[in-house]
């Protein structure tokens, strides 16, 4: 070796060295704040938010082996919107147990943000046209299971909406227009296996919650042997047979021209070889997961609140009767996506659902570097969140009564259920806010409007039970709602 180039690797492993000894400065971080587990997981609200009035607006909380960075609602716009120290996508896959995708050469959350944008909120209506018969089919049939009942009839909701959110989601993912009943169920276990690999239900099993390190282990081993060579076979090979069809013929005559898969191969400027296919595969998955899982979730939220707040249902009727309209060709009432515009009562009472539903830890971000915050500086590669009710909840500005739960509050008022603000923020803030908070809403108000348009609703008992105090944005309540038919159905 050259002793010229024998210095120049001494000085390297010398300046390595030197790196590594030397003192580092100490950061003035946020002060831990020790919340047993019990409270943390059955009185989440309540433990945190009196962390934060005794120890300060920015403290640490160790949760499942994990320290993360809580802050309260004065600092909610800058982690929420400062994406140059707060990642929204490095929070994202950090907080679903998915931190492998930021290794990736493409960005998973942009790349879904970017889809919806460009292939879903520019033909909603059209969209909405296609869309809106598979929701009224799933609704109709299950309100058909109280017909010419003289009492309540206990239903089963949550299934009923994850096929229609499956079948739905189907035809606009991937084009499918008849899907079997195999498809339909490999859809739903694609949203329920992502759930799990993301966490979204490891707080209620003793063992996720007590050893999470283990778990996570265990999810991604589950995954990669059985979940992702069983979702290829159904879902994935769909999506592979069209592209690979494509790359044979030259074009994408063959594909739904309204589906996103279709929309994928468009942005990508040509026909999509391997690499890009597998990606495009990828996606798929991903907005699967988000569009049935999420929105199936909300829907049973706002329903069980409809069903234990039942003054509200003969306004909203009147409401409805008032916005339907007439279908050209047989002469029967419609909703359309002009009647949903409409509705006003209904989109005030889901965004109070959404307000009130209890909503701690809901978005994460992730820090890029040191970041300063409330006098002091949070470490870089930390996880930090607000806590959504004392944004949701303020009284600055929402008023004397913001913890009260108020249906109608927001009629007349420029606050809709998707306009999202630093005190109302369901759906995220910032750059990455959910692109697809418009779709969802409009199929929240098709479901939920045509099933009240059947049937009366019931909670047994008048009440449902919070089954994860910590995540109910994910994890919907449980319950036995019950059926009355309507002696005049409205649809």
């Amino acid at each position: 070796m050259a002793p010229s180039v024998a210095y120049a690797l001494g000085a390297i492993v010398l300046l390595l060295f030197y790196n590594f000894m030397r003192p580092r400065k100490q950061l003035n971080t946020p002060p831990i704040v020790r919340i047993p587990d019990e409270a943390l997981f059955q009185y989440p609200r309540q433990a945190y938010e009196a962390a934060l009035k005794r120890c300060g607006s920015v403290i640490g909380v160790y949760r499942k082996n994990r320290l993360e960075y809580i802050v309260d609602e004065s600092h909610a716009l800058q982690v929420l919107t400062n994406d140059a120290l707060f990642s929204a996508e490095r929070g994202t896959a950090a907080i679903l147990n998915m931190s492998i995708l930021n290794a990736l050469p493409y960005s998973l959350i942009g790349s879904l943000d970017k889809l919806v944008n460009k292939g879903v909120t520019p033909i909603l209506e059209r969209l909405l046209i296609r869309l809106g018969p598979i929701f009224q089919t799933y609704m109709f049939k299950l309100a058909a299971q109280a017909n010419n009942a003289k009492k309540p009839v206990p239903v089963e909701l949550a299934h009923s909406v994850h096929e229609a959110m499956a079948e739905s989601m189907l035809l606009l993912i991937i084009g499918e227009k008849e899907p079997d009943h195999e498809l339909i169920e490999a859809a739903i276990k694609v949203a329920f296996d992502v759930a799990i690999v993301g966490g979204i239900y490891q707080n209620i099993g003793y063992w996720s919650r007590t050893f999470p390190s283990t778990w996570r282990a265990f999810i991604w081993i589950r995954l990669m042997i059985f979940t992702i060579p069983w979702t290829f076979r159904r879902i994935g090979w769909r999506v592979w047979k069209d592209l690979k069809r494509a790359r044979k013929t030259g074009n994408t005559d063959h594909i739904d021209p309204d589906c996103l898969v279709n929309q994928l191969v468009k942005d990508n400027g040509h026909i999509p070889g391997f690499t890009e296919s597998i990606w495009i595969i990828s996606l798929t998955l991903g907005i699967t997961f988000a569009s049935i899982h999420q929105t199936s979730a909300v829907i049973v939220w706002v329903v069980y609140e409809m069903a234990v707040r039942r003054e509200y249902l003969p306004a909203l009727r009147k409401e409805l009767s008032s916005i339907l309209e007439t279908d050209p060709n047989t002469g029967k009432p419609i909703l359309t996506y002009a009647s949903l515009r409409n509705a006003e009562l209904m989109d005030s009472f889901i965004r109070e659902v959404l307000r009130m539903k209890g909503d701690t830890i809901a978005v994460f971000r992730l820090t890029t570097k040191d970041a300063p915050l409330g006098g002091y500086v949070i470490p870089k590669g930390s996880l930090v969140t607000p806590i959504a009710t004392l944004s949701h909840e303020s009284t600055k500005n929402w008023g004397e009564d913001a913890s009260k739960f108020i249906g109608d509050r927001w009629v007349g008022t420029d606050k809709t259920a998707v306009s999202i603000s630093t005190s109302y923020w369901p759906f995220g803030l910032g750059r990455f806010a959910c692109p697809g908070r418009v779709l969802a809403i409009a199929e929240i108000k098709l479901m939920v409007l045509t099933l009240i348009s059947r049937v009366d609703v019931f909670m047994e008992g008048g009440k449902y039970e919070i089954i994860d105090p910590l995540n109910t944005v994910a994890v919907p309540p449980r319950g036995q709602l019950l059926f009355l038919p309507l002696e005049k159905p409205l649809l």
